[in-house]
């Protein structure tokens, strides 16, 4: 890999070339090979790798959605998308795979809907069947959420119990959206995989709340994950300026976003910390902040030292443009942290979302202009 970033005169950094040939990687105990298998997808936001060995990919902005076949990029999205309002920080966000997917075919995606009112868009969730055609079969609208007018992204997982957890941002300013139960900003929603609301949901009898929210004063949230052997729901969460954190979500949990925190304000005012009376505190924090994106608990046989690790991409370190990687974390049986390894950081590249695939691969997708799916497999 040749060439480095530097900043063009409007002050935005250009992205790092990605390597023609496979990358050597070394770790604290393993030997990895970094091979890119597809790129030139804009601004892609999520990917799922299904189980017949296809990749699905959010291209945010477009919008629209790509697969790769057999390592190959089709350069023809596929077809049966609803309408999606595209914009600042809007547009297709994520990709899933029901769990009986090899069955129904069903794959779920978050994106945004115009509204009516002027400028006002609000999160959706759909679903549809990909058969590997070029074209998503039977879409239809599940759940629509509360008008916005700003977004962060979003990401969903599925639980043990077959329901849906859904991440909605736009709470990024100090306003108190993260706090208001009327909205969906700022807030973890749970679903069940109709789009209907799971009776044992904790504000479902409450008047002037959304039934939908599980738990909330959030900012930014691009990573979840539900851990294999407790069931538990992981979560990344951005702080302004450093300050990211870890949390392992409770059903009505209040995270303290804009009010507590670990970092500081966007204009370097520290913010008030946590632990607070009434407000949840995170399993770790990240300082300085690394933007984490995409959560996942390695359970492959190609690392089998990393077995149970937690891995979540980093879109940069610090502020600084270039700095993204791959974090791995170690817990013990009591989820106490143990090591924590920061890796592949010599592809410089924003690491937007992580993966495993049937083999135990591990795949990143990263978030540039020029973005792509990278392949780590152990050094032969």
């Amino acid at each position: 890999m040749t060439g480095a970033g530097f900043v063009h005169a409007q002050g935005r950094p250009t992205p790092y070339p990605l390597p023609d040939t496979p990358v050597a990687l070394a770790t604290a105990n393993a030997e990895m090979t970094a091979t890119v298998i597809a790129q030139g997808i804009p601004r892609p936001f999520g990917f799922e790798v299904l189980t017949n060995g296809d990749i699905l990919i959010t291209d945010r902005y477009t919008p629209a959605l790509r697969v790769i076949r057999n390592d190959v990029l089709d350069p023809q999205p596929l077809g049966g998308l609803p309408e999606i309002r595209t914009g600042f920080h809007s547009g297709l966000l994520d990709v899933i795979a029901h769990p009986q997917f090899a069955d129904n075919g069903w794959i779920y995606l978050t994106y945004h809907t115009a509204l009516a009112s002027d400028g006002e868009y609000a999160i959706t969730l759909g679903r549809g069947r990909y058969d590997g055609s070029n074209e998503l079969k039977d879409f239809e609208q599940l759940f629509i959420g509360t008008p916005m007018t700003i977004s962060g992204g979003s990401r969903m997982v599925f639980a043990h119990d077959g329901t849906l957890f859904i991440t909605v941002g736009g709470a990024m300013d100090r306003r108190p959206l993260a706090q208001d139960l009327t909205r969906l900003e700022g807030k973890v929603l749970r679903l069940n995989d109709d789009g209907s609301v799971p009776a044992d949901n904790p504000f479902v009898d409450q008047a002037d709340v959304r039934p939908e929210i599980y738990s909330y004063g959030h900012r930014d949230q691009y990573a979840v994950a539900i851990h294999p052997v407790t069931g538990e729901l992981f979560h990344a969460e951005l702080g302004p300026l450093g300050g990211d954190k870890l949390n392992v979500i409770k059903a009505g949990g209040n995270y303290g976003w804009p009010l507590y925190g670990y970092g500081s304000y966007n204009d370097g005012e520290p913010m008030k910390k946590l632990p607070q009376e009434g407000f949840e505190s995170a399993l770790l924090i990240w300082q300085p902040g690394i933007v984490p994106s995409g959560l996942m608990f390695y359970t492959g046989d190609a690392f089998p030292q990393w077995q149970g690790n937690m891995l979540t991409g980093s879109i940069q370190r610090g502020r600084l443009p270039g700095s993204g990687g791959l974090e791995r974390i170690v817990f013990n049986e009591n989820m106490w942290e143990l090591q924590r390894e920061t890796m592949a950081t010599e592809l410089h590249q924003r690491i937007r979302d992580v993966a495993q695939g049937s083999d135990g691969s591990i795949y990143l997708l990263t978030e540039e202009d020029n973005g792509a799916v990278i392949k780590l497999q152990p050094a032969q």
